[in-house]
Formats: C-alpha cells, sequence, structure tokens
C-alpha cells in the first residue's frame, strides 16, 4: 500500500497490489453458471468496504443476485453536484477449466500456474517461450479474460472516490457473459434505475476487455470503438421418412442438413467489410439428426445453427438474404435429388421443399389451432424442458409445431436461437474519436506504445447492450422462438441510453485456453494510466 494525497491508504494503484487483488479473483473459481460464480460479488463488496467512501455510503454498493443463477455488483462513486458520469463494465465469470488436464488443480492459482510454465517452457510454443521471456507474465484461468479488466476498474473507482476527476464513476461488473450475458441484461435496468435515482447523465461506457491478437505472432495493443453483434441462424429440416431399402421413396432430412450446411459453412456470403475490417465466415456450431434410436428408418427430421457475425449490416438485410440462400438451397435440393435418382434409372417421388421462417410457421399453426393453443402449447414445452439448453428448447418448439401444419411436404424452417449480441458501434461519435486520438497520443510519446484503432471488438462483448445501432428488431424477435418466453433483452430500456461505447483493456494471450495468461507491465502499469488520462480529458 501506499498513501495518496491527505494520508488515505490506497489499495489497488501499484502493480504488485493489483496482481495481488487479481490473484485473490482468480482463485475463485467462477465458471459460468457455477455456484462459485455468485462468490465474487460478495468478495467485491468486501473489498469496495474497505474504502472510506463506501464506509460512508454503503447504499452506493449493490450485489443483486437473481432466481436464473445470475448476478451483478455495482458501485457508484458520485461527486456532489455533478451528473457527468462514466460506466466502466466487466464480466467475472470464466470459462471452464476441462482443458488443463493434469493442472486442473491449479488452474485457478496463479502463482503454481505461473511457476508451472516457467519450469516448462517446453510445453510452450517457440513465440510464447521468447514472449514470457521478455515479459512479467501471470497464467491462470480467468487472468486475461477478464479479470484483469475488473482489478483496473477498481482501481480507478478508488481514485474516483477521492476526487481524482471531477464527474462520477459507476462500476458494473456482471456473471454469465462467456454464456448467455444473463448478467448483464438484468444489470441493464440498474444503470436505468441509477440515472434516474442519481440525475446521472452518461457520457461514455468503457469496457476493459484485453486486446485479442490477430495473428499468433500479434503483439499491438488495440482500442476499440465498437464490439461486434453476433445471430445464431438455425435451420430445422423435415424430409419424408423411408426404409433404407428404399432410399427415393423418401427424402433424407440429413441430406437436406448437409447440402445447405456445405453450402454456408466458411461462406464469404454474409462476410462484411467495415473501414477494413472484416468479420469471419460462417461457421457451423451443430449439425445433427433428431432420431432418439437407432433403426433402418432414414432421419425425418435434422437440425444446423451457425455461428454468424455482423457489423453495420441491418438485421432485415441479414434475415432476407438468409432467406433467399435458403430457397435456393432448397432448389439445389431437388435437383440434386432427381439428378441422382435419373443416375441409377428410379423414378422419383414428386415433392417441393417449402421454406418457411418461424414467424411464417407460427402463423399457420395459429391459424390451424388458434392462437392461445399455440400459445399453450409452446409454454408447456418451456415448462417442460426447462432444464434443458436454450438452443435445445428453441429446437423443440420448432419441431413441435412443424408436426402441427401436418404437411407432406419436406421443409425447411429458418429461426434464430440465442444468444443474440446487437452489433454497436461508436466510430462515427465525434467525442469517442477526440478520446482516442488523445489516448493513442498519450500512449505515444509517454510510453512509445503505438495504439492501434479497430471500430469492433472482435470477441463478443456486453457492450452490446447498452446501445443499439440498429433500433429495428422485428426481424430477430419475431423468429426467435423463445424470445419474450425465457430469453428477453430489454430494448426499450436500451434504447433509452444515449452514450458512446469503448473498449481498451490489458495485453494477455490465449483466451479459454490452458496457456491463458496476461502480461503485468501493460495491463497494470500503463493502461491504468491511459485510461486515467482518459478520464481527464473527459471530466474537463
Amino acid at each position: 500500500m501506499y498513501r495518496f494525497l491527505g494520508g488515505e491508504i490506497m489499495h489497488w494503484q501499484t502493480k504488485e497490489e493489483r496482481l495481488a487483488l487479481l490473484e485473490k479473483l482468480v482463485a475463485i473459481p467462477s465458471i459460468s453458471r457455477t455456484k462459485e460464480e455468485k462468490e465474487v460479488t460478495g468478495f467485491l463488496y468486501k473489498e469496495c468496504m474497505k474504502l472510506e467512501y463506501f464506509q460512508k455510503h454503503p447504499d452506493f454498493l449493490k450485489s443483486r443476485h437473481f432466481e436464473d443463477n445470475s448476478s451483478y455488483f455495482s458501485a457508484l462513486s458520485k461527486r456532489t453536484g455533478q451528473k457527468k458520469t462514466v460506466i466502466l463494465i466487466s464480466h467475472f465469470d470464466v470459462v471452464g477449466v476441462d482443458d488443463f488436464g493434469s493442472q486442473q488443480d491449479i488452474a485457478f492459482n496463479i502463482s503454481k500456474m505461473t511457476e508451472f510454465y516457467r519450469n516448462n517452457r517446453k510445453l510452450l510454443s517457440s513465440h510464447a517461450q521468447k514472449e514470457i521471456q521478455d515479459g512479467d507474465w501471470a497464467f491462470g484461468r480467468g487472468t486475461m479474460d477478464m479479470k484483469a479488466g475488473l482489478v483496473v476498474e477498481m482501481g480507478l473507482l478508488e481514485k474516483a472516490t477521492l476526487g481524482e476527476w471531477d464527474g462520477n464513476i459507476l462500476l458494473i461488473t456482471v456473471s454469465d457473459e462467456e454464456v448467455g450475458s444473463k448478467g448483464m441484461l438484468h444489470a441493464v435496468e440498474e444503470i436505468k434505475q441509477l440515472k434516474e435515482t442519481h440525475d446521472l447523465e452518461y457520457v461514455l461506457c468503457l469496457n476493459t476487455e484485453s486486446s485479442f491478437k490477430e495473428n499468433p505472432y500479434d503483439q499491438n495493443k488495440y482500442l476499440y470503438t465498437g464490439t461486434i453483434g453476433k445471430l445464431m441462424p438455425s435451420f430445422y429440416f423435415r424430409g419424408k421418412e423411408t426404409h433404407v431399402g428404399e432410399p427415393f421413396s423418401g427424402l433424407n432430412s440429413t441430406f437436406m442438413c448437409s447440402i445447405l450446411t456445405n453450402e454456408l459453412e466458411l461462406s464469404a456470403d454474409f462476410q462484411e467489410e467495415v473501414e477494413g475490417e472484416k468479420t469471419p465466415v460462417l461457421t457451423n456450431l451443430m449439425m445433427r439428426d433428431l432420431k432418439q434410436h437407432y433403426n433402418v428408418q432414414t432421419p425425418v427430421s435434422s437440425v444446423s445453427l451457425f455461428n454468424l457475425l455482423y457489423m453495420e449490416e441491418s438485421l432485415a438485410v441479414i434475415t432476407n438474404k438468409l432467406l433467399t440462400k435458403t430457397n435456393n438451397i432448397a432448389e439445389q435440393i431437388m435437383t440434386l435429388y432427381k439428378q441422382r435418382a435419373d443416375k441409377v434409372g428410379v423414378q422419383t417421388i414428386p415433392f417441393k421443399v417449402q421454406v418457411f421462417t418461424w414467424e411464417e410457421l407460427y402463423k399457420k399453426v395459429a391459424h390451424k389451432i388458434g392462437i392461445d393453443k399455440a400459445n399453450s402449447l409452446i409454454n408447456q414445452i418451456i415448462e417442460e424442458q426447462a432444464e434443458r439448453d436454450e438452443r435445445e428448447v428453441s429446437l423443440h418448439i420448432v419441431h413441435t409445431l412443424s408436426d402441427v401444419i401436418d404437411s407432406e411436404s419436406p421443409m425447411i424452417i429458418l429461426y434464430f436461437s440465442p444468444p443474440f449480441y446487437p452489433a454497436v458501434s461508436s466510430r462515427k461519435n465525434q467525442l469517442v474519436k477526440d478520446l482516442s486520438m488523445s489516448v493513442k497520443t498519450y500512449a505515444k510519446e509517454n510510453h512509445q506504445i503505438t495504439l492501434k484503432s479497430r471500430c469492433f471488438f472482435q470477441g463478443l462483448s456486453d457492450l452490446s447492450y447498452v446501445s443499439l445501432s440498429d433500433d429495428k428488431m422485428e426481424p430477430l424477435t419475431n423468429n426467435m422462438p423463445l424470445f419474450g418466453k425465457g430469453y428477453d433483452i430489454p430494448f426499450e430500456t436500451i434504447k433509452t441510453f444515449d452514450f458512446p461505447v469503448m473498449n481498451i483493456g490489458g495485453y494477455g494471450c490465449d483466451p479459454h485456453q490452458k496457456t491463458e495468461r496476461l502480461e503485468l507491465d501493460f495491463s497494470f502499469q500503463i493502461l491504468p494510466e491511459l485510461i486515467e488520462e482518459l478520464l481527464k480529458e473527459l471530466f474537463e
């Protein structure tokens, strides 16, 4: 510890103090959706209560837990008479440690994990060996992603409580970011409520996710002015069953599924480019048939789920492109089916592959059995499948309702599965442009570091839920079976927010890998200084 002006004891201002706090945080094995994840908010509350400011204002600390097992912690440092407020966001959950193998028992112990890799450098790539030789590194699950960012924010909060800046700091740290961002989705309401209660004027939301390498040898540090969006386009296939001895008497759903997956996997058709930055191409996350056990009947139904990342295209445009592509693929299925039948001299059954969106399927079911019965059927499925994964529940809803329309024609249903991360961009915001330039200049002049600007953080982040670049959500919400029925995003609340976003974080390597690590000199010495400079300019 060292002493601040006026004799106040400081806790998280030096590299060593920040590392000590990081070690305590990492030691909590807060894997997403485990009971240990809930322990972090209590730990943070106790840490903040060490500060004299919160001893006087304990009501400015809040630890919330919810029935869906998510949680968040908030801490407000409020200057009397000041409205300007910067929101600092982070997450405290981490991914699992099954990949650590025999080192699972030390995965959350920074000193032991760091010692292990220093003694076993040959387990690292040659490039990684050189990096840890030249720098000061800390290994362990959660070091880079992203408890280091939370540590830096705690130090900023501490300085704010002592009047370092003529403005307010609101720290929000959440659970479940690695799975479904339920913590942040709850925290959105807290952000709104605090604004109204304390008459706050939010001027910026800053995330401290560590920079993501753009290639294995990338040592650049990045400043991001937005975050990429994520959709999960999902395709349900209903074929026509037949005995394996008469394959052309039916239509195998896996045949349909494989053609679509082959067309979409690694396809650049949905790749987007903004200022030279490109989204990763489409890739499949799940593909399977829905047979429950082995028999000699061809699979009647199958499913294929994709990861689609986007930046500035509207949801309407993306959905229309997906629908057009699906209709084209339906034609390909019929053409290829006939070609293969002709090749072996078999007469085929006449059929047409129909294509529906979830919205269209729902309307057909509601027309047939009535809206009340349709909704009752969906709610019954949700209740019965309460313990299952959201993607599985969505699939079960589509599967069940496709039976209701009792169509003899094969079909493909396009729908969206959770989660959804809206793309957010502040690249055209003048304040963000000015702050970015100032921080980059400061880093160059004072530390000889060239910070590189990027429009979109490509690792997904909770910044998605503090702003909306596209306010027309119906193409998504109307085609997501679970939306409003267990999976919710408070769009109306988010629409009331009118502040830009940025992300600047530490430097590390290998997030979600057993070699996850954080470089301490930049992350715990230079980065805090850069953010302090940003806040100084913002609050002037």
